[in-house]
């Protein structure tokens, strides 16, 4: 049996090998032309798997990239603010060293004028921000890190409260790595090494044994109360008394003597501590008796006891406080008393057994103070607001550079830590960008279409399409007389 091919079927031959010839011949000036011989999963299901892996980890890249860039672009911004925070300090040190040298107070006003720029310009730093966000705010980036005001009470520090987050900032390149970024204020400009109080004046009052929790500095309020006298001499207080004496000692410790020279109780002499011997009279109901010593006693000499000759006993007591009067705590002449700034609620021990003199009293608590309150604290002794000699000026000054210098190596030491950082991330950026040039030759290796010979058989689809339809069209044209031979 002999089978014949129709027109029909040759026809039906012809159209379809001249489609695939056509898709071919599309699909290879559509590589050559994007340059992608990859276009949809069909081209080649294993490849196209392939390309899609390499470029979800070439977007990755990019990303660790963008990361790498972001960070560093904050870190360099906070290292040159630590740098120049570094230049201030030292600024501060070396005003604080001509401070000390100064001959009079009019240079140290001056150098205390410098010294309020300096703070000013510590406040700008800390409100550095990169990218919209505050650099030293740690977590909370959005919220100005510092707030400042002046003391709550006269001989008070510098109120600075921090509002920012405690903890850092982290930057996160790939699932492993991170660095911190935005860094916690407190951290860098606080002052971590509270040392042993201090304590300027002339009350007589120590340090006392105990953990002390006020920061910066303080006035130590010692206040004169009550005045006792023991004995029959008929001596008393005057109304100048509680608010004008300046002993304060339990009974025992001083040697009043008073003598009745008239022997009527009309007049005599009093003399205090072995000070200057003072003529009284009955008239003199407010006498100020001075001590060889400088302290005061203020008395009532109009009902002395006619005859009186002799020793006079008496005690005085008085008050302490830390907060401009606010709380005040009786004095118990202790080893170790608690007083309270209520303005606060911290406190701090004073030793009273040796407390004898009724005053003002200055506390420095070192190692407790950010370098904003430092600094202000300073431009304080320069103006010499407590009125300290010039051998007490000198050592809390001598003090103020010691913090000075314990901050200056803690800010370095941050920056130390950030500059370590970046020199590790320039380290991760080169791998990065290695890994990129690697993926992306991958990818295209496998992706990009190989010109030559997308060319080649291109040329050859396009080939035998012709010779498809030169065949069709030869075929078509065959007469019946040919068909049948």
């Amino acid at each position: 049996m002999q089978f014949r091919t129709t027109s029909f079927a040759s026809s039906n031959q012809a159209i379809k090998f001249a489609s695939q010839y056509n898709a071919s011949i599309l699909k290879y000036q559509q590589q050559i032309s994007s340059g992608i011989k990859l276009h949809r999963p069909s081209d080649n299901p294993v490849s196209f798997r392939q390309v899609e892996s390499y470029s979800v980890r070439l977007q990755e890249l990019q990303t660790e990239a963008y990361a790498v860039v972001d960070t560093e672009t904050k870190l360099n911004t906070s290292v040159s603010q630590l740098q120049q925070t570094n230049n201030l300090i030292v600024r501060a040190k070396i005003l604080a060293q001509q401070g000390v040298q100064a001959t009079g107070q009019g240079e140290r006003e001056a150098l205390a004028v410098e010294l309020q720029g300096l703070m000013e310009s510590l406040q700008d730093i800390t409100r550095t921000k990169s990218a919209g966000s505050y650099l030293y705010a740690g977590a909370r980036s959005d919220v100005e890190p510092f707030e400042f005001n002046g003391p709550v009470v006269p001989g008070g520090t510098l109120q600075v409260d921090y509002l920012g987050s405690s903890n850092h900032t982290r930057a996160y390149i790939g699932d492993a790595i991170s660095f911190d970024t935005f860094y916690a204020g407190d951290k860098i400009f606080g002052n971590p090494d509270r040392q042993d109080a201090l304590i300027y004046g002339q009350s007589g009052a120590k340090i006392g044994a105990g953990t002390d929790n006020i920061i910066g500095r303080a006035t130590l309020q010692v206040r004169h109360a009550l005045t006792t006298y023991l004995g029959a001499s008929g001596i008393a207080a005057s109304v100048s008394s509680p608010a004008g004496d300046t002993v304060i000692d339990p009974a025992g410790n001083n040697e009043l003597i008073v003598r009745d020279t008239s022997g009527t109780g009309d007049s005599g002499t009093i003399e205090l501590n072995r000070g200057k011997s003072i003529n009284w009279s009955r008239t003199d109901t407010d006498l100020e008796v001075v001590g060889n010593d400088g302290r005061v006693i203020h008395v009532d000499m109009s009902s002395i006891t006619p005859g009186f000759d002799g020793l006079v006993d008496f005690s005085s007591d008085g008050t302490l406080s830390v907060d401009g009067g606010l709380t005040q705590v009786p004095i118990d002449f202790s080893e170790s008393q608690t007083i309270i700034d209520s303005t606060s609620d911290r406190h701090t021990h004073i030793d009273t057994r040796e407390l004898n003199r009724a005053g003002d009293d200055y506390l420095d608590f070192p190692g407790t103070s950010d370098v904003f309150q430092i600094v202000y604290e300073l431009t304080q002794d320069l103006h010499n607001t407590r009125g300290l000699d010039n051998a007490a000026l000198a050592e809390t000054i001598d003090h103020r550079l010691g913090e000075l210098d314990r901050i200056g190596d803690h800010v370095l030491e941050v920056m130390g830590q950030q500059s370590a950082s970046l020199q590790t991330l320039q380290e991760l950026d080169f791998r990065i960008q290695d890994l990129q040039l690697e993926v992306e030759s991958q990818l295209s290796e496998i992706q990009s279409t190989d010109i030559p010979t997308a060319v080649l058989r291109l040329q050859n689809d396009q080939s035998l399409l012709e010779f498809t339809y030169a065949i069709t069209a030869q075929i078509a044209s065959t007469s019946l007389i040919d068909f049948l031979r």
